[in-house]
């Protein structure tokens, strides 16, 4: 594996280093007040532990509530965002253009104009013809974790050396999620047009997020989908866990008035209660009342902890419904992060009308 380095002020990842992913239980429940910061490498060092521990009860456990309150204050002081599962960038050389291969040292992968991380070649070979090359970012956490979220929209790719590569495909994980998956067929050429060559990433990450959601034209879905991969609940207003905010934040990008702050899935089915628009699951089952793309959803697990999302579409039969029909969600705080879900209707409370 080529090796990474932050600027001239980091250490670099060495190659052939195996780098483990960090592992989040699927499920955090709202009640647990933790968000991914828990399982950052900066909480480690606030907390002074070595390790987190990291079962399937974990959120429901007292290990949970415990390190909640200084997860909060990580995530208060924090600039950037947990660095949560795989994160990683694949790029794949051109296999036949005759000069594809490249002497380049290294390539820039920019987030936004300050942030940056240094993509070294292999020691002699550096960028050559037809290779697969993969740079694991959890290598980088610490400065990964300096990133705001925000920035995982804005990546250039930058070739500092007049000598050119031709790139056949682009492959970048954040957080779990494919946020691209690109055959460009481009050339990465410093010596063309500008000083440096660069590759512009942020159309081809929207569009290859807005394709998860097969391009719904929904408010509330739209803006749920471009928020896909991130891991920082603090822009949707809280400090712990961030599923309920994170289903308010996307409602009042469609301006609904759907509560802001640090809430819970009580506070956004009081919301639709109000407004004579929840429907139970017992009502759901019975066929008084069908999702329609873009509604609040309520969950609770067996172990009692709650959760939130936005309803997308149906996979089985809407017109006999049963615990087990299984729908398609996008949620945030799922895994420490937001990503698209498979849910049965078992584990649904209510749901909120936005038709």
């Amino acid at each position: 594996m080529p090796s990474t380095r932050i600027k001239s002020s980091m250490r670099p990842l060495a190659r052939g280093k195996k780098v483990r992913s960090i592992k989040v239980p699927q499920d955090i429940s709202e009640q647990s007040k933790i968000s991914g910061y828990v399982f950052s490498r900066r909480f480690k060092k606030r907390a002074r532990i070595s390790s987190v521990r990291i079962s399937d009860s974990f959120a429901a456990g007292t290990a949970a509530y415990a390190r909640a309150k200084l997860a909060s204050r990580v995530a208060s002081d924090s600039d950037g965002a947990p660095v949560i599962g795989d994160n990683y960038i694949r790029i794949k050389i051109d296999s036949s253009h005759a000069n594809a291969g490249s002497d380049a040292s290294k390539i820039l992968m920019r987030f936004g104009d300050n942030k940056q991380v240094g993509l070294l070649g292999f020691a002699t070979t550096k960028f050559p013809k037809g290779a697969t090359m993969k740079w694991d970012l959890n290598g980088v956490q610490d400065y990964v974790e300096t990133i705001p979220t925000d920035l995982w929209d804005e990546i250039t790719l930058e070739n500092p050396s007049g000598d050119g590569m031709k790139i056949d495909n682009v492959e970048i994980v954040h957080s779990d999620v494919a946020i691209l998956d690109w055959d460009c067929n481009a050339w990465l050429d410093g010596s063309k047009g500008e000083r440096h060559g660069r590759l512009g990433l942020a159309a081809k990450i929207l569009e290859k997020k807005l394709d998860a959601i097969d391009n719904n034209w929904l408010p509330q879905i739209h803006w749920a989908a471009r928020e896909l991969g991130k891991a920082d609940g603090t822009k949707y207003g809280s400090t712990g866990a961030w599923c309920s905010e994170f289903a308010s934040w996307a409602l009042r990008k469609a301006l609904w008035e759907t509560p802001p702050g640090n809430i819970g899935s009580q506070s956004m089915e009081n919301y639709f209660d109000g407004l004579e628009r929840k429907f139970t699951i017992s009502q759901i089952l019975n066929g008084d009342y069908v999702l329609n793309a873009g509604d609040y959803v309520r969950f609770q697990w067996s172990d009692g902890g709650q959760h939130s999302g936005i309803f997308m579409e149906y996979l089985d039969s809407s017109s006999s419904p049963t615990n087990n029909t299984r729908v398609r969600t996008i949620e945030g705080n799922t895994g420490s992060t937001v990503k698209v879900r498979t849910r049965k209707f078992k584990d649904v409370i209510s749901v909120g009308n936005t038709r």
